[in-house]
């Protein structure tokens, strides 16, 4: 059964964080549920604050996502995409 998954802002850092660095939390992360295939990146999706984490070293300023379980993706239009550098 497939599900909706809703994507506010998407992160791009260079290294794994432990917690979120939008809602500064880490009780609801999850890894790979969402694919970035531009980049190829690793990504974290935390559902807390529906922020999507690539962890890549490239500059992304376009996006494209798929799913890995065949859910829906629905990105918030216009979405963020902002770098974070630790």
């Amino acid at each position: 059964m497939s599900k909706t998954i809703f994507v506010k802002e998407i992160i791009t850092v260079l290294m794994e964080p432990k917690i979120c660095p939008n809602c500064n939390k880490e009780d609801r992360l999850e890894m790979g549920i969402i694919r970035e295939e531009r980049s190829d990146g690793k990504t974290i999706l935390c559902s807390r604050c529906k922020a999507l984490i690539v962890i890549t070293n490239h500059n992304l300023s376009q996006v494209e996502l798929s799913s890995r379980k065949d859910d829906v993706i629905m990105l918030k239009e216009p979405h963020l995409i902002r770098k974070i550098g630790y």
